[in-house]
């Protein structure tokens, strides 16, 4: 049998998690089955399972893309010189959470069902003190850029105000999946004008 590389594998594993995606769309996280992950891959549950051996192990390999695509975001921005206010963080990780997953009612999802499962807490944990490790460092090279600050003075600031940015994201996600009447682009403007800059 032909020895399958490891850029099959990978694409292959890029499929499953895409399909998966596009089944905690249509129905949230709590309510897919993988049965329904894998009728919407088109592949076997042998297939399946050779990649992955729980809807939870797809569900952290999905929410890790997510996350690795909106840090790569955040160090797009930290390329420009001079770097934009910290406040547009929230805006660049908002839109590119909506961009992905489409709805942020997904996230609340995981976040109920972290309450209960202790597997699904230490995900979750994880996820967001990475969130809070990128606002702090790029905050605090704002500071130093901007406010000229010592790096220690900055690291202070970063690691104090980070907390309200990463607020701020799941504000954003709490209120857009709850509130009808949600207006995101007023949400990110005020965010914008009123969290440090």
């Amino acid at each position: 049998m032909p020895r399958v590389s490891d850029e099959y594998r990978a694409q292959r594993r890029d499929d499953i998690a895409a399909a998966a995606l596009r089944v905690f769309r249509r129905k949230g996280f709590a309510a897919t089955s993988m049965a329904e992950i894998i009728a919407e891959s088109g592949l076997s549950a042998g297939a399946i399972y050779g990649y992955y051996d729980s809807k939870m192990a797809i569900v952290h390999d999905v929410a890790g893309r997510i996350v690795g695509g909106r840090i790569a975001d955040v160090e797009r921005l930290a390329e420009r010189d001079p770097l934009p206010p910290p406040s547009d963080l929230v805006a660049v990780l908002m839109h590119g959470v909506m961009r992905e997953i489409g709805s942020t009612a997904i996230l609340l999802q995981v976040w109920g069902e972290a309450v209960t499962d202790p597997r699904i807490l230490e995900f979750a944990s994880a996820v967001l003190a990475r969130l809070r490790s990128v606002f702090a460092d790029y905050v605090a090279a704002w500071h130093e850029q901007t406010h000229g600050l010592d790096p220690a003075r900055a690291a202070e600031l970063g690691a104090e105000q980070a907390p309200l940015f990463v607020a701020a994201c799941q504000g954003f996600i709490i209120q857009s999946a709850l509130m009808h009447d949600f207006d995101a682009d007023a949400y990110l403007d005020r965010t914008t004008r009123h969290l440090p800059r």
